[in-house]
């Protein structure tokens, strides 16, 4: 009787101990999904937010600090939505981070209506946040379903600008864009009409490349490029027949400007 109550015994202890083993084995495999589920969520965030040219530098210790510190808004915009309207106030720094949107923006005296077409991760004029006019000059519409981060103006000023690397590159970002359009409204007139149509599109494009349309009448046009109606017609019918343009009722498409800068005669 004492053997067999001995192995009893024993029976139960090892039993209770295979038990506890797999409750701390259980313990250790929960501590480690969630370990894991962490790492994955801290690296799908760098990744999401290292797609923004303004977020280029920083450090994995930079990136951490910065997802405690600031309230990072991610959404997806359909096809079709306006992101922002021109006129609307600056209230957040919003970076596109995929799709393709389109910015359009009219003339102050709505004679002609301008739109380029951006395929790239962009930033929706920062230089608007700050300074003496804080509302959008420009619409952005998705042309397709478009990823979009947004931060507020307070997380941007208060917490951001504390990083280096944002702060050179936010700075960067809205000299070059200024610099850039200051030298090009700089540079004489071309004497040919082609060459002046070009120069029209260039002086109002925020980037020397892809596609560009123009909402116009030839009046208007011709007006802007001072030249009659009738050689304005002639030198875009001229460009349509080398297919550098299309032409549809009072809209010019140019599918990509770098092409047109290249062959304007």
């Amino acid at each position: 009787r004492k053997k067999l109550l001995g192995e009893a015994q024993r029976c139960a202890s090892l039993f209770h101990l295979r038990r506890r083993t797999r409750k701390i084995q259980s313990l250790d495999d929960r501590r480690h999904a969630k370990t894991h589920r962490t790492l994955n969520m801290e690296q799908q965030f760098i990744d999401r937010l290292s797609e923004s040219p303004l977020f280029q530098g920083l450090t994995m210790d930079d990136y951490i600090s910065i997802n405690e510190q600031v309230h990072f808004e991610f959404a997806t915009i359909s096809r079709g939505t306006a992101i922002v309207e021109e006129g609307d106030p600056c209230e957040s720094l919003i970076c596109t981070l995929g799709g393709t949107v389109c910015r359009e923006e009219r003339c102050d005296n709505g004679s002609y209506i301008f739109r380029e077409i951006n395929t790239t991760p962009m930033v929706l004029q920062p230089e608007r946040l700050f300074g003496l006019r804080q509302r959008y000059s420009a619409g952005f519409i998705a042309e397709t379903e478009v990823k979009l981060l947004k931060v507020s103006k307070q997380d941007v000023r208060d917490n951001l600008f504390n990083y280096m690397p944002f702060h050179i590159n936010f700075f960067n970002h809205i000299c070059s864009s200024h610099q850039l359009i200051d030298a090009r409204l700089w540079r004489p007139m071309p004497d040919s009409l082609e060459q002046r149509f070009v120069y029209f599109l260039l002086t109002r494009s925020t980037r020397p490349a892809g596609r560009k349309e123009l909402i116009v009448d030839m009046i208007a046009l011709a007006g802007e490029l001072v030249a009659t109606r009738l050689r304005v017609s002639q030198m875009l019918n001229n460009l349509k027949d080398r297919e550098l343009i299309e032409l549809r009722r009072r809209h010019i498409v140019v599918p990509s400007l770098e092409t047109l800068i290249q062959n304007a005669q």
